[in-house]
């Protein structure tokens, strides 16, 4: 599944992976959720996309990241990039929070998400979990100049703010041989909290 955004607010990328989870249970109750950013493209084809066998532990396959000749690591809380997680994990989490807009938070609170629930992540090697990020038309988003406040607050809101309050309507779905297009509007009441 390929979600987009199209409505007038700055991107909620918590709120977009929730559209994608929520859209994809319509379609078939898979076992496995892949949260992936559009611009990573995978650098060795033996990483393999694959369920986490331990229910205590999601997969975070971004380990390196190329981008304009620069090699970036994430720090060790860093969820973000490719990550896979089970369907009950993702239940357990409530997914991502959707109340971060603009750019930065949402991964960080996942992570706190999966640790309140006694759940951690592994990640491959460098070889295997090495990606390039495409920025040729990537468009930069604003910092969350709210995301640190956020953070501080973010155990109050895991039971409220995730899959199971993101609000949006579908604007087109188109099907393709590999993949399902949804372009959707979130919900003004979601921008309204921010």
């Amino acid at each position: 599944y390929v979600i987009e955004q199209s409505d007038k607010f700055k991107f909620n990328r918590g709120a977009v992976m929730n559209v994608g989870y929520v859209e994809a249970r319509k379609d078939m109750d898979y076992d496995c959720y892949a949260w992936h950013d559009v611009d990573l493209i995978t650098e060795n084809d033996k990483n393999i996309y694959y369920c986490p066998s331990d229910e205590t532990k999601a997969i975070h396959l971004t380990k390196v990241i190329h981008k304009n000749g620069r090699t970036w690591r994430p720090y060790s809380s860093c969820f973000g990039g490719a990550a896979i997680m089970t369907k009950n994990q993702v239940q357990k989490t409530n997914g991502y929070p959707n109340v971060y807009w603009g750019w930065g938070g949402e991964d960080d609170d996942l992570f706190f998400r999966l640790r309140a629930n006694g759940m951690g992540f592994v990640r491959p090697s460098d070889t295997l979990g090495s990606y390039t990020m495409l920025v040729r038309h990537h468009k930069s988003e604003t910092l969350n100049p709210k995301r640190f406040d956020q953070l501080r607050t973010r155990q109050s809101r895991f039971a409220t703010d995730g899959i199971n309050s993101v609000k949006y309507s579908v604007v087109d779905r188109k099907l393709y041989p590999l993949y399902t297009r949804i372009q959707m509007k979130l919900d003004e009441s979601l921008w309204k909290k921010y």
